[in-house]
């Protein structure tokens, strides 16, 4: 009984951490000012949210930027 319960655990606790949805905040910037903020944008399975950070300039800095 003991075992049933441990396994069950183990699959509720890997299936919460996998099928959870990934979020990010972005802003955009123009010379060193925000613009935009996107905040809970989702992103696929495989990303991070370092993959949509397209920065063109970091002083002042000029893109886009997620976290």
């Amino acid at each position: 009984m003991k075992k049933a319960l441990v396994i069950i655990a183990c699959v509720a606790l890997v299936g919460a951490f996998t099928s959870c949805n990934k979020k990010c905040t972005c802003k955009t910037y123009a010379a060193g000012v925000v613009t935009v903020t996107q905040e809970d944008m989702e992103i696929d399975k495989d990303k991070k949210c370092s993959d949509y950070t397209a920065l063109v300039s970091t002083d002042p800095k000029t893109g886009v930027e997620c976290k």
